[in-house]
């Protein structure tokens, strides 16, 4: 028994002095999962990974604007819309019926009409658009016909017509407006909507819908119609053993050719992460990605985007968008991706500081055989692919000593990371780990929990001892 609680006290002491290292272990493929997070959250969109599959649901804003002329002489605003012989100019005709009701509206409230009056002169059965009577004039000029879209989805039946509307003149026959002796311009009726927040924007569960923004352009009225509206695009990569995998499938309408320009995009967000990730810097990605000289070769660079097939056109539904796309297969090793500059440029050494561990909060520093002079003139840091300001490190001379800031390496997270240090001539790469240090938090409550332990083994020892020798 004595031997069995000396042993026990022995190594409750012995831990009290073991330094314990908090292991932060992720593999690429996690690195880049948190780096592409960062990114579809942007677009309002979430990242989902299992079964070694990248899922990427995101939201894909759209918009489209349509112009709405109306021209006017003096207080008189007037439209005719002549013969309509497409789909595109039937659309026009709907839109100019619309607005030209918005327009009668904020007339007959600058007149002094209330919203029951209006409203009741526009539901009543007996109500008429008398030019002559109202000041307001809405007719059809023509037959009604329909008309189709290119894609045959869509159909408007619409006549041609003719809008007119004398502002200063415009009533629903009451007596009881408010204008007084002033006479009413088209500039207060285009002041009036401009500053109507029901008309200028239309919201829905926080989001813009619709917008509007109507222009005094001297001798027209002219509104610019913004309709919003957003695309959900449900996108997947096969991610295996760190190696990440894509192929378009067959591309035949236009929503296909959307959704495989947005597995595209994402493959160049997915092989800059990468590149970031191996110790490359923004610049050196943007210039490798934009080079017309640059190469995919999965046996050379760990990245490899294959063309399967011819550029296509792709219309959208309504004829007004238009995509360009060709299918490709996307394959990139995670570990190997990289950049063959096959340049002359003289590779730098770490003197001090390679490869090194240090605890957050502590001492971060480097050394380089690079010149001291030179690198005050054109060098560069970067972690983790990212330029760090100047003002984050301080510079000494013997060759190159950095030395982070304690403040900015508090803003790094406990895992490995690349630091690059780049001048004119050349470069020089190093990794570090940085560890939560084991003297605070959580690990201080562990450390007084050893000893009390520790505390209560040699006293148990000791009265065990004691007792035995009185025996």
């Amino acid at each position: 028994m004595r031997k069995i609680v000396k042993l026990m006290s022995v190594v409750i002491t012995l831990l009290i002095f073991i330094p314990f290292t908090q292991v932060n272990a992720s593999s690429k493929t996690e690195d880049i999962i948190k780096m592409l997070e960062q990114d579809v959250k942007s677009f309002d969109g979430k990242l989902t990974y299992e079964s070694n599959n990248i899922q990427i649901d995101w939201v894909y804003p759209n918009s489209n604007l349509t112009e709405v002329s109306f021209p006017y002489k003096g207080s008189v605003i007037e439209y005719n819309s002549g013969e309509i012989k497409t789909y595109e100019e039937a659309e026009k005709v709907t839109s100019h019926s619309i607005f030209f009701m918005y327009l009668i509206e904020a007339t007959l409230k600058v007149n002094g009409y209330s919203d029951e009056q209006i409203e009741s002169f526009f539901s009543s059965d007996e109500s008429d658009f008398s030019y002559e009577k109202n000041g307001m004039e809405i007719k059809n000029i023509g037959e009604e016909k329909k008309f189709t879209s290119i894609d045959g989805l869509s159909t408007i039946t619409v006549a041609p017509i003719q809008i007119r509307i004398d502002v200063a003149k415009a009533n629903i026959g009451t007596s009881d407006t408010s204008t007084g002796a002033k006479t009413t311009t088209v500039s207060d009726v285009i002041n009036y909507l401009q500053s109507d927040s029901e008309f200028t924007t239309t919201m829905y569960e926080g989001k813009k819908i619709y917008e509007n923004e109507i222009i005094d352009n001297e001798d027209s009225l002219i509104i610019y119609h913004t309709y919003y509206w957003d695309d959900y695009y449900s996108l997947n990569f096969n991610c295996e053993d760190d190696i990440i995998t894509y192929e378009d499938t067959a591309i035949e309408t236009y929503g296909d050719a959307e959704i495989a320009q947005s597995h595209h995009f994402f493959a160049q967000q997915i092989i800059s992460s990468a590149l970031k990730l191996n110790g490359y810097t923004t610049e050196e990605i943007n210039e490798y990605l934009s080079s017309s000289e640059n190469s995919f070769d999965y046996e050379k660079n760990g990245i490899e985007l294959k063309i399967l097939g011819e550029n296509k056109e792709y219309t959208s539904s309504d004829g007004r968008s238009k995509l360009y796309v060709f299918p490709i297969s996307f394959k990139i090793d995670l570990n190997k991706a990289n950049i063959d500059k096959n340049d002359s440029k003289t590779i730098y050494k770490v003197l001090e500081g390679d490869n090194q561990t240090v605890g957050i909060g502590k001492k971060l520093s480097f050394r380089f055989n690079i010149e001291f002079l030179k690198f005050k003139e054109t060098g560069k840091v970067y972690i983790d692919g990212e330029l760090v300001d100047p003002s984050k490190y301080v510079l000494k001379e013997g060759s190159t000593i950095i030395t982070f800031n304690d403040e900015f390496v508090k803003t790094l997270s406990a895992k490995e990371h690349i630091v690059k240090v780049v001048v004119d001539d050349g470069e020089v790469e190093t990794k570090f780990t940085l560890i939560n240090n084991p003297q605070t938090g959580d690990n201080i409550m562990f450390y007084v929990s050893m000893f009390v332990l520790s505390v209560i083994g040699l006293v148990s020892t000791g009265l065990y001892t004691s007792k035995k020798i009185n025996e």
